[in-house]
This record gives structure tokens, C-alpha cells and sequence, in this order.
């Protein structure tokens, strides 16, 4: 999970400031009006526009973005493939947007029409004997819908949300998030908050690729195509906490314009597992359909903001060394006490 910023309190804010926040809470609004009007057909043709116009006009992301590609693709790739994945990163984002402000149109009897669902009835099985599971997934495809319809399929949570800088936008997420009758608690709540919850038989879903600062907590070293990232071990603490199965998710675009929806088998892991190992592992399940279908995934995040000790030639241009990631991975065991 993000670290969370000390927000302004709304009382203190400029007179300028509260005027923009007036103005981006009317146009979200709108937006929230006007998308769940349109037909499920048009939105993506429109996301595929504004996914141009957003790449033609975000040259860091997508500088990022072509990094990130070259990174992990290398040579396999020409420079025009690179380029093209990465624009329809950012067409894919822009869908997943736009598809949860259409989400209210979703409903018990019709969203099957929009997703093929497999492995979910593992999920169901794990559940039925009044435990709760601890779904993981990426950025990856419709990421908002796989957890909308999580809850259609009968794993009802709680999402943790980050505060926005903007005060007045998160009660139009959270009311989108909830489409399906998850539960919406602050993060600054979550984690006393999910395990209660979980103990008490419910589940919970978490984004594992979250951008996270190795001063957060709590992180953990993976690496993920060949390099060392910090990530949340959330799961992994919840799982050792809990018992509870790690359930592995993906949401799929497929060529019609839906999507598949997949629940990895779940996870167990043995008690001498490091957390480490745990989110290793889970992220191993997810990783190959990344490499396989590239586009989904969010390329403009800085994956891999922090260089290891002797690792500059290998990672994206905006990594730089940072003492706390230093101090994480000798903390693992993953670089010698003595490395600068």
C-alpha cells in the first residue's frame, strides 16, 4: 500500500485551490453521469482516443512506458512494437476508466454478458465453509472490474482506498468501487480493518504492484522480470496472520471487447515461508501472462525506481540508488552487509 501524504485539511486550503477542487468534482460528476449512458460498444473506441491523446501528450510516462518495455523486452522487440505496446497501455487504462464510470450498468443478471469467469468456483469452494480469501492482481487489464465482479461471484470485501489530494472525488470512486456490495474503508484503517474482516469470514483483494517507497511498510524485495522492486507483503502478512488462501486474479482483454476473468488456484503456503517467498511466488503466477499479452499492463509506472548495489546498467533510466532499498535488501539477505 502507498504510503499515505499529509493532506491539507479543506478549511485551510487557498480560495484558488477549493475553486479547482470545485470544478474537477463537477467534471467527475459529469463524467459519472454522461459514461453509463453510452452504449457498452462505444467506449472502446472512445478510450482508444483518449489513450492517443494521453500518450501524445505525457512524454515523461511515456518515457517511462518505452524504458519499462525496453527494460524487459530488450532486443525480442523492434522499436515500433515497443512503441506500440505502450500506446495501448495507455488505450487500456483509459478503458479500464471509462468501464468503471459504465460499472453501475452492471448487475447479477447481466454481467456474464461482459465476462468470462474461470476458476472462480474454486474460490467458492474455499468460501463455503465460512472462510474468506486473499485475492492478488495487477494493473493489469480491467483491474476495477476483476474486483466489481469478484463480488458478483460471491466474494464480497473490503477495498482500501487512498485518500485523494482532492477530497471531494472519493465519494464518486468509492460509490463505483461498491457496484457489487464491497465494503470501502480508508486506508489509514486497513489493516486492523481487513483483518478483522477477513477473520471474521470475509475476503479482501490486493494490487500487488503497487509503487511503493522501500521506507513503506510493508514492502519486500521481488523481483519481478529479472529486477528488484519493492513491493506490498500484505498478503503475505495477512496469510501467515489468517491461514487464508493467496488467490491469484487476472482480468484478460480478449478480442470481442470482454474480458476473462481468471482465480488462480489457491495458494498455501508452509509456516517456515518468508514473506519474501510468498509474494515471490505470487508473483510468479502472475508474471507469464504479462509476458504474453504485454498491452494490458500499466508500463508507465516506475516499476523499478531504486538501482541494487552495482545494478545501473540493467535498470530504466529514472532508477536511481537509495540507501533505504540498500538497507532493505541486505535486510533479505539479497546484498552483503558491507555493499555501499
Amino acid at each position: 500500500m502507498k504510503r499515505r501524504e499529509t493532506l491539507t485539511p479543506w478549511p485551510e486550503l487557498p480560495p484558488a485551490r477549493r475553486l479547482r477542487y470545485r470544478a474537477e468534482s463537477a467534471a467527475l460528476g459529469f463524467a459519472a453521469w454522461l459514461v453509463p449512458k453510452l452504449p457498452f460498444s462505444a467506449l472502446r473506441g472512445v478510450a482508444g482516443l483518449l489513450g492517443d491523446v494521453a500518450f501524445a501528450l505525457d512524454s515523461r510516462g511515456r518515457r517511462v512506458a518505452i524504458a519499462n518495455l525496453e527494460m524487459v523486452f530488450g532486443a525480442s522487440k523492434p522499436p515500433d512494437e515497443i512503441r506500440r505496446i505502450a500506446k495501448d497501455s495507455y488505450r487500456q487504462f483509459a478503458r479500464t476508466m471509462l468501464e468503471l464510470f459504465w460499472a453501475p450498468n452492471l448487475r447479477r443478471e447481466n454481467y456474464r454478458k461482459y465476462v468470462e469467469v474461470e476458476g472462480f468456483d474454486r474460490v467458492r469452494e474455499v468460501c463455503r465453509d465460512g472462510r474468506g480469501v486473499i485475492g492478488v492482481c495487477l494493473h493489469y487489464g480491467n483491474f476495477e472490474w476483476l474486483s466489481i465482479i469478484s463480488g458478483f461471484e460471491g466474494t464480497q470485501g473490503i477495498i482500501g482506498t487512498q485518500e485523494f489530494r482532492n477530497p471531494l472525488l472519493g465519494p464518486v470512486f468509492d460509490r463505483l468501487r461498491g457496484t457489487s456490495g464491497h465494503r470501502i474503508i480508508q486506508q489509514e484503517r486497513s489493516v486492523m480493518a481487513t483483518l478483522k474482516h477477513l477473520k471474521g469470514g470475509g475476503s479482501v483483494g490486493i494490487l500487488t504492484d503497487l509503487q511503493l517507497h522501500p521506507r513503506d511498510n510493508p514492502v519486500t524485495p521481488v523481483q519481478s522480470f529479472g529486477h528488484w522492486s519493492p513491493m506490498t507483503k500484505m498478503h503475505a502478512i495477512l496469510h501467515k496472520h489468517t491461514g487464508l488462501p493467496i488467490v491469484p486474479m487476472e482480468s484478460i482483454p480478449l478480442p470481442d471487447g470482454r474480458y476473462r476473468h481468471v482465480a488462480h488456484e489457491p495458494m498455501f503456503f508452509p509456516p517456515e515461508a518468508t514473506e519474501r517467498e510468498i509474494v515471490q511466488k505470487c508473483w510468479e503466477v502472475l508474471q507469464p501472462q504479462v509476458s504474453r499479452q504485454p498491452e494490458p499492463w500499466l508500463w508507465a509506472y516506475k516499476h523499478w525506481r531504486f538501482l541494487p548495489p552495482g545494478g545501473a546498467d540493467a535498470y530504466p533510466w529514472y532508477a536511481r540508488r537509495d540507501k533505504s532499498f540498500d538497507a532493505l535488501l541486505r535486510a533479505d539477505g539479497i546484498v552483503a552487509d558491507h555493499s555501499p
